[in-house]
């Protein structure tokens, strides 16, 4: 029996199952609909159902494993074993580990998605060898993962990394009297793949000259990705919108490397995969603020497979610090 270790990274539309040997290599990768549910029993029923199945075909069950590991949208306290600003799961903040045990004995690990991610690209990617980075997701939202000296940093309220709520214009945002705040913070209305789209609906708004952002939207909803197809084509409005994104994004990465003396960032995420030339932009414009040698910047190498890989990885950890 190789069954040693499954890791799942739970999304809001897709979830990823992988199996694992002892020795981290994957024996298969299960890709499926996230079948949401306001009810954390009921989603849990579903979630270790489809486990069993991946354990079937690998000629084992959920007993062969000896540890599970899930990575969800949210920040997840490990001592309460409560998941909270989780909207797409929107459960009550009561502890869900009991509901886990009662579908599976063994050994689980649970945290916050990117932060799995970031153990993913550790254990098998870009930041392989790396014990100092900070892994940065740009998205719907924009979220990250600090992992310093050779460990996670979750910390006091596990909700480390959260920042896409960066101010970036001060006084120009109030949590109390925004209601769109409350989902997405400053760095986030200004820089992810939502903010981009915002920013050049509202250009086309307000302004009435010809723009190639306004052919590819075709009347629908404006999104990032007519933003940048624009910019390839030398739409003047999409590299003025997106000059900016990359400003803010390259002043808070700047920020972030000088505060905690970090020797490596790691960008992935949709919004840059989908665009080549995000990485070098970013990487341009933190230089032009560095005084001192300037930090590394590379590309995520596992995509969305992070996050699973990664929550398996957790549980090869965890399993091995306590023997």
């Amino acid at each position: 029996m190789n069954l040693f270790s499954a890791g799942i990274d739970v999304g809001g539309t897709k979830t990823l199952l992988c199996l694992t040997d002892e020795q981290g290599n994957i024996l298969e990768e299960h890709k499926l609909e996230t079948q949401l549910s306001r009810e954390p029993e009921t989603f849990l029923n579903w979630l270790f159902a489809e486990l069993e199945h991946c354990c079937n075909r690998n000629g084992g069950t959920l007993s062969s494993l000896k540890g599970v590991g899930i990575g969800f949208p949210g920040v997840m306290n490990e001592r309460t074993g409560t998941l909270t600003s989780a909207p797409a799961l929107n459960w009550p903040a009561a502890d869900i580990r009991p509901l886990i045990a009662a579908r599976y004995p063994g050994a689980v690990v649970l945290d916050n998605d990117v932060n799995m991610a970031a153990l993913g690209e550790h254990a098998a990617g870009a930041a392989a060898g790396s014990g100092h980075f900070i892994m940065i997701t740009v998205g719907t939202g924009v979220g990250s993962a600090l992992f310093l000296d050779g460990r996670l940093y979750r910390g006091a309220g596990f909700a480390a990394g959260e920042i896409g709520y960066l101010i970036v214009k001060p006084g120009e945002y109030n949590s109390a009297a925004d209601p769109e705040y409350s989902e997405f913070g400053p760095l986030e209305m200004e820089a992810s793949g939502t903010g981009i789209g915002a920013k050049a609906a509202d250009y086309l708004q307000s302004s009435a000259r010809p723009s190639v952002i306004r052919g590819l939207a075709q009347g629908g909803p404006v999104r990032a990705e007519h933003v940048f197809a624009a910019a390839e084509r030398g739409d003047e409005a999409a590299l003025q919108l997106l000059d900016q994104a990359y400003e803010h994004m390259a002043a808070a990465v700047k920020n972030i490397v000088i505060t905690l003396d970090l020797e490596l960032v790691i960008l992935g995420g949709g919004v840059v995969e989908k665009n080549q030339r995000y990485i070098d932009e970013i990487a341009k414009r933190v230089s032009r603020y560095t005084p001192h040698q300037p930090v590394a910047i590379k590309q995520a190498v596992l995509g969305n497979r992070a996050g699973a890989i990664g929550a398996a990885a957790a549980v090869r950890s965890k399993l091995t610090s306590s023997v």
